[in-house]
């Protein structure tokens, strides 16, 4: 058997593992009719090869795939993916948790479309799934965006620069509203640890091609313990799900953090 046969075959188990244990058709099976070489290029470098490598678990790089799904609004394989993610390990509520969180750079309508695909998810499986209430509703404004700027400040560190102040009333008004909402209200939530979800967040900005946020969070990814190395495989791993580009303009970001640390 040639190399090429073995990350085949090491492909195979990965498909496996989307599976719950067997091979089932992908999220759009009739393309390997008319570009069956597609078809083996991904299973040997993507599911062979990307998807083995050691730097990240199999829940992490599921948690990128699923970012980078949301986020480009990519539905047919997302409500795939949806399952895959059920098979390989995350809880229901781990899901729901990441879509929340997912939201804030994909959009509410990205957002809402993947809550959507979800519960189909779940009533095709059968899960009776109980949303928790964690957001408070009775909690103060400013306490909110205290809890949230500590958190930020823990998460950041002292290597991020610090925003010029806002020339207009008008941003002042809105970077208020995000700091009690995007860092309060969302970053502080428990169903996701913080490396999941700055996982998710260089996976989102990435996608996007957001450079000046994913510095940002690529020194806080560094900040509370990342290697380099996985803020790669990071980047690495979404390259056949966003595209080569995207990929490869991230590592070039990283790459510049990473020479002036």
């Amino acid at each position: 058997m040639s190399e090429l046969d073995d990350r085949y075959e090491r492909g195979q188990e990965t498909r496996r593992m989307f599976g719950g244990g067997q091979i089932v058709g992908g999220s759009s099976p009739g393309a390997w009719d008319i570009a069956p070489d597609l078809e083996r290029i991904l299973g040997e470098a993507l599911f062979g090869t990307i998807w083995k490598r050691p730097a990240l678990t199999p829940v992490q790089r599921e948690m990128i795939t699923l970012s980078c799904l949301i986020v480009m609004n990519r539905e047919v394989q997302l409500k795939r993916h949806l399952g895959n993610a059920l098979n390989i390990g995350l809880t229901p509520e781990q899901v729901v948790e990441l879509i929340i969180h997912d939201t804030w750079y994909g959009g509410a309508p990205a957002g809402i479309q993947a809550l959507t695909l979800c519960k189909e998810v779940f009533e095709e499986r059968g899960i009776d799934f109980t949303p928790a209430r964690i957001h408070d509703t009775g909690e103060d404004p400013e306490s909110l965006f205290q809890r949230g700027d500590e958190f930020r400040r823990s998460y950041m560190g002292d290597t991020s620069a610090a925003r010029p102040t806002p020339p207009t009333e008008a941003e002042r008004e809105l970077g208020r509203i995000t700091g009690e909402y995007y860092w309060g209200a969302t970053w502080t939530r428990p169903g996701l640890d913080l490396t999941s979800r700055c996982l998710c967040t260089m996976t989102c900005l990435a996608a996007l091609g957001r450079e000046g946020p994913l510095r940002s969070h690529i020194l806080g990814a560094l900040n509370i313990g990342l290697t380099q190395d996985q803020i790669i495989e990071v980047f690495g791993h979404m390259t056949l799900y966003a595209g080569i580009p995207f990929a490869r303009g991230a590592m070039d970001i990283a790459n510049d953090i990473f020479a002036s640390a």
